[in-house]
């Protein structure tokens, strides 16, 4: 029987913005930087203030000045936010399925278990109010740990007070789910978004049936 059912955001709910759109491409056509090696700098720094170790514009503004920007000293966070948030699509028939099994299993514990900036995770949130589907927020952020860690999951399972085995986590990326597995976490890997439309609810079904011939008490 599974009690937590831990959910990604970037690649199940929302898109991922770095890898799917032109958010970081614009960002260096508008500070007159090279556009890869900007992606390359940002993918390398996200661990970094998606643990919250630093804010996400300090290091946007840093990556950029050492990138060579003749622009750095004039960053505008404002602006900046406008283009993340206007990059930023839901994929809003994954959450209304995510809604409706919730509902439909009453006893599960929906966490979200996401990679994101601070001021980013509450800037999606303030567009389409995705936190209100959650029991806990554990993004990296909150926990100061980012996925695939051990350490991750471990505190994340702490928080929301589930073994492994009673855990299932929702995720697009393979080595998240193959960190997950080898934890003891049941798994779905959401290869693109009608995956998690196709699958979640069976697989949560499935995992009851599971509990429920193995005599298992649900709590």
């Amino acid at each position: 029987m599974i009690h937590a059912l831990l959910i990604d955001a970037g690649g199940v709910l929302f898109n991922n913005i770095t890898e799917e759109t032109s958010f970081v491409p614009e960002l260096a056509r508008r500070y007159a930087v090279d556009a890869e090696r900007l992606l390359r700098a940002v993918q390398a720094a996200a661990p970094g203030y998606e643990r919250g170790d630093r804010g996400v514009h300090d290091v946007l503004r840093r990556l950029l000045a050492e990138a060579g920007s003749p622009r750095a000293g004039a960053y505008d966070p404002d602006g900046v936010d406008r283009l993340y948030a206007d990059s930023v699509r839901c994929h809003d028939a994954n959450v209304a399925e995510l809604a409706a099994v919730a509902r439909d299993h009453p006893e599960l514990t929906l966490v979200l278990a996401n990679n994101e900036a601070e001021h980013w995770d509450h800037l999606k949130n303030e567009r389409h109010h995705h936190y209100g589907l959650f029991d806990h927020l554990c993004s990296s952020w909150r926990v100061g740990r980012v996925k695939p860690s051990a350490a991750y999951f471990a505190a994340v399972l702490e928080h929301c007070g589930a073994a492994a085995h009673e855990a299932l986590m929702v995720d697009d990326r393979a080595a998240v789910v193959a960190a997950a597995r080898a934890l003891g976490l049941r798994t779905l890997h959401v290869t693109s978004p009608p995956v998690l439309r196709a699958d979640l609810r069976a697989t949560v079904e499935r995992l009851t049936r599971d509990a429920s011939r193995q005599g298992i008490r649900t709590r």
